[in-house]
């Protein structure tokens, strides 16, 4: 099951996009979990490398061996028009920053599949302006009724065609087009989008 959440703290929002592994309860008992160590561990005030490596002990005490969690987190500084990230086995997430579009690759592990994995966040410009899009594979993994997935290029060209819009608009713009794409074929995953713009 996918699972999104926002932290605001000191003029640094956070974001952050996360995958559990499975389906039915297995699935949401690990989400529950998730979400609880982050709540706490935002509350001590840690950095985001921190925090994924502090939630990647406890999900790997707690979980199966065969659970993990994809996940990517950015916090953007608005004072320092900086944008620091850790993608821990997910998709990548794209980086809109003076009309060219960059992608955030995974540097790290999955959650949870080995205890003593230690993430470290990267950092990157992001001035006033700057767009950042997390998603969950269930949008580029959607499917049309020949089973042909959206796919990344598509998702990256309606970002091309986008780059100026705003978060919202970009969003509505991409959830109307997996839905075109994929028509009345059921779909197997769930669809999560996130997108951060800076004024």
């Amino acid at each position: 099951g996918d699972y999104h959440a926002f932290f605001v703290r000191e003029g640094v929002i956070t974001a952050l996009v996360a995958d559990v592994a499975g389906k039915s309860m297995p699935a949401a008992l690990l989400v529950s979990a998730l979400h609880a160590v982050l709540q706490l561990l935002f509350a001590e005030g840690r950095e985001i490398g921190e925090i994924a490596t502090e939630l990647n002990r406890h999900i790997h005490k707690w979980s199966a061996e065969n659970k993990f969690i994809t996940m990517i987190i950015v916090s953007i500084d608005r004072e320092h028009e900086t944008i620091q990230y850790v993608n821990a086995g997910h998709n990548p997430a794209y980086l809109i920053v003076d009309g060219r579009i960059d992608t955030i690759k995974s540097h790290g592990l999955p959650i949870g599949i080995l205890s003593g994995t230690r993430y470290a966040a990267q950092t990157r410009a992001f001035p006033a302006g700057s767009c950042v899009v997390l998603y969950s594979d269930g949008i580029t993994e959607a499917e049309d009724m020949n089973g042909e997935e959206f796919d990344n290029p598509r998702l990256e060209a309606l970002l091309e065609h986008h780059l100026d819009y705003s978060a919202s608009l970009i969003r509505d713009q991409i959830a109307d087009a997996v839905d075109a794409f994929v028509g009345e074929a059921p779909q197997k995953d769930d669809e999560t989008l996130v997108i951060v713009r800076r004024a």
